[in-house]
């Protein structure tokens, strides 16, 4: 087994999570994998060992990649490579590729049609059995699982009672209304349990709301780094999330994780992990967030999951 093989990913945090598990798989046919990605998920996939190497996509010259020159720098990285997995749809960014790359290039669709039940891990796997680059369309065991998270209890750090909120996700569509992450909070803190709210970038406007509806003094942190995010989500006793690429990488990390579905599609997005719990209300509905059907001015979907279902599921899997 000495082939390397150069993984290509435009996609966002929860796209590339979801295919953490797909990688496990791929280490049994390839000595060395590497990607091209986004510089922040990049550094997260090496840290965690998921691959040796990564290069950003933002770089100049992989840019070039999707243009008509390709920069020879681009190229000669291209070459050093037996085969490249490319996650596209664009065949012009194939022929592109197969312009100066002569070996095997695979190119898999990143996602399921938008209409399929089609689960995205077992979409991959089962593109990656088609193309022989592993043997079998089956996820990786949980024993991974638990090599990640197997001196979370001797961290110094670690606290199981810390319960990690996220309220939110790549689209405002898709987030459970802040008020009952606030009555959440609130619950947690008055069960023992010291929940703590996490914001990206994208959510700092929500810092004041939370500021102002919380306890005085209650840990409000503004994320903008992925490894510190990790770390922070491997310290912890759980999770509660949207469905977005956070709640992806606390399910893949093994963490008794509560993911509130709304108009996506679980069935499609559920994150893969040993301790997730999803919820989302049976409605006269279906799922129409990549469907684009529907825009419900009463989201029935978000709106009938309460702060009470979400401290029972999330208790149900809790482990000291």
């Amino acid at each position: 087994m000495q082939k390397k093989l150069l993984i290509i990913h435009q996609g966002a945090l929860g796209d590339i999570v979801s295919i953490f598990p797909a990688i496990i798989r791929l280490k049994e046919k390839f000595c060395r994998i590497d990607i091209i990605c986004k510089k922040s998920i990049g550094e997260l996939a090496s840290f965690m060992k998921l691959t040796d190497r990564f290069y950003p996509v933002e770089a100049a010259f992989f840019s070039s990649m999707f243009s008509e020159r390709v920069d020879p720098v681009a190229a000669e990285i291209l070459h050093s490579y037996d085969e490249i997995l490319l996650f596209s749809y664009s065949q012009e960014l194939e022929r592109e590729i197969r312009g100066i790359f002569q070996k095997k290039i695979h190119r898999i669709p990143p996602r399921p049609g938008a209409h399929s039940d089609i689960h995205i891990l077992n979409h991959i796997l089962k593109e990656l059995a088609e193309s022989r680059l592993i043997d079998d369309p089956v996820p990786p065991g949980h024993d991974y699982y638990a090599r990640l998270t197997e001196h979370q209890e001797t961290d110094p750090q670690y606290d199981g009672s810390a319960m990690i909120l996220h309220p939110g996700s790549g689209s405002m569509r898709k987030n459970w209304p802040v008020s009952n992450y606030i009555a959440t909070f609130e619950m947690l803190r008055k069960a023992g349990m010291h929940p703590e709210i996490i914001l990206g970038p994208a959510e700092q406007s929500l810092s004041q709301i939370f500021e102002k509806n919380l306890t005085p003094g209650s840990p409000v942190h503004m994320i903008s780094d992925l490894l510190t995010l990790m770390r922070m989500l491997k310290q912890s006793g759980g999770f509660i999330g949207n469905d977005s690429g956070i709640s992806h990488l606390a399910g893949f990390l093994g963490i008794p994780a509560v993911v509130i579905f709304g108009p996506s599609n679980p069935k499609r997005w559920k994150p893969f992990g040993r301790s997730v719990e999803v919820l989302r209300p049976e409605t006269d509905c279906t799922p129409c967030f990549e469907t684009g059907k529907a825009d419900c001015r009463e989201m029935k979907c978000l709106e009938e999951t309460t702060p009470d279902m979400v401290i029972n599921a999330l208790f149900k899997i809790y482990r000291k």
